[in-house]
């Protein structure tokens, strides 16, 4: 049986490439998105009283993660990558499906003269993903306090202090009027150890220089003396490897 699916739009997000994503939704509460609806989806209409919920349910394609060999197991970064759990029991974007979902804070919406633009808040969406579906989040019925988290009971965040050399403060400075929370997001994003799960973590290495491209610029970091150190905000030359 066939099934009449198609993309409502684009999300335009500060996520440019799978390296740096926060493995959850609202690990990042400050990293910002937009929803571009296609023009046959962009009616002010199909949006009338979405501007009363303060979060969205979005449905989208894993765009960059379709194969036709979907792994029955998966190693989830949770576990260190190096245990296998089902498919099913992870969040792994290798699915019989490549469908994702993440609950996103709506923070406006804003109409343009190409229909309704959403602009939203604490996305773990890479950049250009095709989003299928938005639904009201609905505080009522969707937390289930006692719910259990099996092997991923909490949020789990490195115990490193982030600390910005002075060049990547002063081109912070030099980006906040186009990004505001540019300093915030960074911070955020590196809070989260976006290090691969092998890696031995609270571990320095100071040789070690790690890239992730956010926005239009490669941000260079790396783990030294007990804390992770932002060396700059690179907007000449593509990341390096570190991934």
């Amino acid at each position: 049986m066939e099934y009449p699916f198609k993309t409502l739009g684009t999300l335009h997000t500060c996520f440019k490439e799978k390296f740096g994503i926060p493995r959850q939704m609202n690990l990042v509460k400050d990293a910002p998105a937009t929803l571009v609806f296609d023009p046959e989806f962009a009616r002010e209409e199909a949006i009338r009283e979405l501007s009363g919920f303060s979060h969205i349910w979005l449905l989208f394609v894993f765009h960059r993660a379709i194969t036709k060999n979907w792994p029955v197991m998966v190693r989830p970064p949770r576990l260190g990558g190096n245990k296998k759990v089902g498919v099913f029991a992870s969040r792994s974007p290798f699915r019989p499906n490549p469908l994702g979902m993440s609950a996103v804070k709506l923070e406006s919406i804003e109409i343009t003269d190409r229909g309704p633009v959403l602009h939203l808040m604490g996305v773990d969406i890479l950049d250009k993903t095709p989003v299928v579906d938005i639904k009201p989040y609905l505080p009522y019925s969707d937390i289930i306090p006692q719910a259990t988290g099996g092997f991923a009971p909490g949020p789990q965040k490195s115990n490193f202090i982030i600390n910005f050399s002075d060049k990547a403060m002063e081109q912070c400075s030099q980006m906040k009027d186009e990004i505001p929370e540019i300093r915030s997001i960074i911070t955020q994003v590196l809070e989260n150890d976006p290090r691969p799960g092998y890696c031995s973590k609270n571990k320095d290495e100071p040789d070690k220089v790690y890239g992730i491209r956010l926005f239009d610029f490669d941000l260079k970091w790396r783990v030294i003396n007990g804390s992770i150190q932002v060396i700059c905000l690179d907007k000449d030359r593509p990341s390096p490897s570190g991934r």
